[in-house]
């Protein structure tokens, strides 16, 4: 794919944690399963990658319990302020890589 696609799949992200329904935990469920179509490889080495890797990471680290998924066992263990502070990171990664996707 290309930063192209990733800003388009950001932009997507952050429309779904900005208009939709529930707690911040179900708004960012919703921005996850946009996200898990991008792989590190969307973006150019270095700070963007990783901070992608970071969010990807922060996102699915619990094991999940039977048929839930990781996305779902991890939000349900996160808290407000936490999901509140990988929605942050989402919003700037989207505008990061916006303003490099105008820059080309």
């Amino acid at each position: 794919m290309s930063i192209e696609y990733a800003d388009e799949k950001l932009m997507e992200a952050v429309y779904c944690l900005a208009t939709g329904s529930g707690r911040i935990q179900e708004r960012l469920a919703a921005a996850a399963m946009v996200l898990i179509r991008l792989t590190p490889d969307d973006f150019p080495e270095g700070d963007l990658r990783r901070i992608f890797e970071g969010v990807d990471d922060d996102l699915t680290f619990e094991q999940p319990e039977g048929d839930e998924g990781s996305i779902s066992a991890t939000l349900k263990r996160t808290s407000d302020e936490d999901a509140r502070a990988i929605a942050q990171r989402i919003v700037d990664l989207y505008h990061a890589v916006s303003r490099l996707t105008r820059e080309r």
